[in-house]
């Protein structure tokens, strides 16, 4: 539907001089079918309860959120947010701030309370239940792979405590989610931005 966010698969492509916009996207969507083909898109999206296309926006969170090493953890965390009997104080929101960042055109660490608050954007998963309307990014095959794989537990929060390594916590207890953003806060404090 006019927009090929989430559908532009990335890999290297070798490009022959002349070759005009349009069959370069093509060659990078066809890339993308191979893709979802090999990883059963179709069959693990259903597996999942969710739709092919709602599949390719959790990979494209899981891609924007985490380290390839917690990818699956992080799909976990998002269907466990989507599933009314696991949201625990979640109510249904996803809470990602790579949404608001997606809405604001930006790609800041922290987000402030204001843009968390005033984004009026479908894209702000603080505010709407839910996923958002689109992918936000082009995934790759392990943030697929992760979407329709994801791990097996009861998280429901994460905080990447060390952006430097990408180490990552994750809990379903609230108390603990606080702890990890406080470690967060103090990793902020020791490395201005």
């Amino acid at each position: 539907k006019d927009n090929a966010e989430g559908f532009i698969f990335p890999a290297t492509y070798e490009l022959e001089k002349g070759e005009s916009a349009t069959h370069v996207l093509s060659r990078t969507v066809n890339r993308w079918d191979q893709a979802a083909t090999e990883l059963n898109l179709d069959t693990g999206a259903e597996a999942n309860g969710v739709s092919p296309y709602e599949a390719m926006i959790i990979a494209s969170l899981v891609q924007a959120e985490g380290h390839p090493d917690d990818f699956d953890k992080i799909a976990r965390v998002i269907y466990n947010r989507l599933d009314p009997q696991t949201w625990g104080g979640t109510n249904g929101y996803l809470q990602i701030d790579t949404t608001i960042n997606y809405a604001l055109d930006n790609s800041d660490l922290v987000l402030t309370t204001e843009q968390v608050q005033e984004t009026e954007s479908p894209y702000n998963t603080y505010k709407y239940q839910g996923l958002p309307p689109t992918p936000i990014n082009s995934p790759g095959e392990e943030a697929i792979q992760a979407a329709l794989n994801p791990a097996d537990g009861d998280w429901l929060w994460y905080v990447t405590v060390n952006p430097d390594t990408g180490e990552t916590k994750f809990t379903n207890d609230y108390d603990e989610f606080l702890e990890f953003k406080a470690e967060f806060s103090q990793w902020l404090a020791d490395n201005p931005q």
